[in-house]
């Protein structure tokens, strides 16, 4: 029998051993590749623009928390105090960087005041809201049932707006006449309170003087008051329907939309975007249907005014005018935003509001506007009301 064959088996050659000495010259030769990137300086984070603000009631705008994470995207941080427009108006403003008063009055008290003294200003107007009377439905029905109000829209059972006429609703006032006695009781209320409507304080709010001012073109017979004896016997005449609503207070919104409102001030002088707002807030197809709005007949649409008062306030303007997202987070806020033609309210709003399913105002055809005085007879008008210091 032949031998078997032998089968070799080769191993392959042993690789040599790390050795400490050739360890250390692979850590070290790492250590010379990396150390250029380890030690490059991280990008700097993008510089923060911190810029202070001061206002009234559109400090809802800039406290809302959608709106500061925009801002924090943009590298903007905003800081912002809350005050009575006419208040912004009236007092030291130098440490801040813009100023966003309410109305037009108070904006051009702050724009003169700049101006002559040689300061920094300068005026946008990023979005619109029209001064309102914010009521409960059995209160709005009183008022359709004496003459005083008409449903904006009539073909819809349950309306969210109406049209109010403000000389025939001063004139209850005037009369002395109370709830009860234009038939509240007819809609389930007993209240025999004078009939008028509650303002904040018209020295410090941009809302409480301009309805002041409505009052008095009406009264006026829907002429502008245009001389200083005109405006004082105006303002006489206004002063004890003014100091019939009691003290006055700063802010009337939280009151409207507490579970008491009612009980504490059935018609409050608000701004349609903190109606709105409130309407946004619900689920869609939901309206808070007891709660309505009276809409001046004479319209009058109140232009809060962004004043930058240098080079960070311009900047922040310029990107409330132009920023997408911004533009619409006011809109879901209730605001009407401009065009970019800054004339007209866009579409925006009614968009949303149908979106959402919720009836949108509409003045119709009736163009009738109404107008304050020139804003130091203006002033000699409130001032005379409330017995501004």
């Amino acid at each position: 029998m032949a031998a078997e064959p032998l089968l070799k088996i080769r191993h392959p050659p042993a690789r040599p051993a790390l050795t400490p000495v050739l360890a250390l010259g692979l850590v070290g030769l790492a250590v010379l590749v990396l150390t250029p990137v380890l030690m490059r300086p991280a990008a700097p984070a993008p510089a923060v623009t911190v810029v202070r603000g001061k206002m009234g009631s559109k400090v809802d705008f800039f406290r809302d928390t959608t709106v500061q994470e925009i801002l924090r995207r943009k590298q903007f941080e905003v800081i912002v105090d809350n005050s009575g427009s006419r208040e912004v108006a009236t007092h030291d403003i130098d440490r801040y960087d813009f100023v966003f008063p309410s109305g037009q009055p108070a904006a051009d008290l702050i724009m003169s005041s700049r101006l002559d003294s040689g300061k920094d200003a300068q005026a946008y107007v990023p979005f619109v809201s029209p001064i309102v009377l914010a009521t409960y439905r059995p209160y709005a029905l009183a008022l359709q049932d004496a003459g005083v109000a008409t449903p904006m829209n009539a073909d819809r059972e349950r309306p969210l707006y109406y049209e109010i006429d403000i000389s025939r609703f001063v004139g209850l006032t005037e009369q002395g006449r109370r709830w009860n006695d234009i038939g509240i009781r007819e809609h389930g209320i007993q209240n025999n309170n004078l009939v008028l409507a509650h303002t904040s304080d018209v020295c410090l709010s941009n809302s409480g003087g301009t309805y002041q001012g409505l009052i008095a073109y009406a009264k006026n017979g829907s002429r502008i008051a245009a001389a200083e004896n005109e405006v004082g016997a105006l303002a006489e005449a206004l002063k004890p329907l003014y100091r019939a609503q009691g003290a006055p207070t700063p802010d009337r919104v939280p009151y409207y939309l507490s579970p008491e409102g009612q009980r504490i001030a059935p018609i409050v002088v608000i701004y349609e975007h903190q109606y709105l707002a409130h309407q946004l807030r619900r689920p869609p197809g939901q309206p808070d249907e007891e709660r309505v709005l009276l809409y001046p007949a004479d319209h009058f649409e109140t232009q809060p005014s962004f004043i930058a008062l240098n080079d960070n306030g311009r900047r922040l303007a310029q990107l409330l005018r132009t920023d997408p997202e911004l533009r619409k987070r006011a809109v879901e806020l209730g605001f009407r935003v401009l065009d970019a033609d800054q004339d007209t309210a866009s579409s925006q709003l009614t968009g949303l509001l149908g979106e959402r399913g919720l009836e949108a105002p509409s003045s119709g055809n009736d163009h009738t506007r109404a107008y304050l005085p020139p804003v130091d007879l203006f002033e000699q008008l409130i001032t005379t009301i409330g017995g501004c210091k």
